[in-house]
């Protein structure tokens, strides 16, 4: 005899988890909404820290039999979504972390990569040209064997906020011209405190990414050649006062972030960014149109249930290089089917 319930659809719950890769060996759960814990994650190139956020996932079918079967506590619904620019969104994903070594702008990508073809819904192409719309630097080839969407880190986050690294600079400095291990290793495994212990929304700042490099010469330059230097820098300062006239500023000082992300998708601004160990690089990517914890998709007029186009692929979401050689950080969404507890 067939089971009374052998036709009602599975459920499903939401499990999210993060590493320095997207193997699954390296992947470990997170707690959803847990503002004050973030998780650390380190790789060889990056050392950083992660909260996501879903709105109203404590409050769906299946949440306290997940949090105890993946050994998480109850988890209220995060401050941030009741901040001002937190209502709107349906789900914030925050990193915090430094870069160990230089990078140029342009080979530091952010997406997702899938590992077989995608099941579809029919408006898949109108809803790409929406994304790319919004996210310019986006490419994305959502239809071959392996579907893929990448863009610049730098240009595709909703909001960016780069800091000096807090170190003082007497000891920077010693790491960089001495290369005392013992300081090495701390300038290399140390970030600063979590900025958003109570769920606090991070602030636009980009500002450090446009101010010239500091360098003291002064001391080892001789008196004939401090007053070469200083003819050249008066002939220089002149030209600069001609070109002022004739030229805008090719470079801002101050960006929003909707300036930031259409300056940083033009190639010959990218090319120009340096990531750098000595920054503190503060990422939130969110949106309000992927409802996490009902697993519905909400585009103006509509919505679409994601689990009837679900082929058991997790979402996950990379920051790599653009040419796949290296991995910093990867998190992921999976679909975790709950069963109904029937009591008789």
């Amino acid at each position: 005899m067939s089971s009374a319930f052998s036709d009602i659809p599975t459920r499903y719950r939401l499990r999210v988890s993060a590493g320095p890769s997207a193997d699954p060996k390296d992947l470990m759960v997170l707690p959803v909404n847990d503002d004050a814990n973030p998780t650390s994650i380190e790789s060889d190139e990056f050392i950083g820290q992660i909260v996501v956020r879903v709105k109203g996932l404590n409050k769906v079918f299946g949440y306290k039999e997940g949090q105890e079967q993946d050994s998480l506590n109850l988890i209220p619904e995060s401050p941030w979504f009741s901040l001002p620019g937190g209502d709107s969104n349906l789900s914030s994903v925050q990193i915090s972390g430094r870069f160990k070594r230089e990078w140029p702008g342009e080979q530091v990508v952010f997406g997702n990569q899938f590992e077989k073809p995608l099941r579809l819904p029919p408006f898949s192409s109108i809803a790409l040209k929406f994304i790319q719309f919004i996210d310019p630097g986006l490419k994305a080839d959502i239809f071959c064997d392996r579907p893929w969407a990448f863009s610049p880190l730098i240009a595709t986050m909703n909001t960016v906020n780069v800091s000096g690294w807090h170190l003082d600079k007497a000891t920077q400095k010693k790491v960089e011209e001495l290369g005392h291990e013992e300081d090495k290793e701390r300038l290399e495994n140390e970030l600063p405190p979590w900025p958003s212990p109570q769920g606090e929304h991070i602030v636009e700042d980009t500002t450090l990414l446009f101010q010239p490099d500091k360098k003291e010469h002064g001391d080892a330059m001789s008196t004939s050649e401090r007053g070469a230097a200083h003819a050249h820098a008066h002939e220089q300062h002149e030209e600069r006062k001609k070109e002022k006239l004739t030229m805008a500023p090719t470079q801002p000082t101050v960006l929003n972030t909707s300036a930031r992300r259409s300056y940083f998708a033009k190639e010959t601004n990218l090319v120009q960014h340096r990531y750098r160990p000595d920054q503190v690089y503060g990422f939130d990517f969110f949106n309000p149109y992927v409802d996490f914890a009902n697993f519905t998709l909400k585009v103006p007029g509509f919505s679409v249930d994601i689990t009837k186009y679900w082929d058991g692929q997790p979402l996950t979401y990379i920051i790599k290089s653009q040419d796949s050689s290296v991995t910093f950080m990867a998190f992921q969404f999976e679909l975790i089917p709950v069963k109904d507890v029937v009591i008789e």
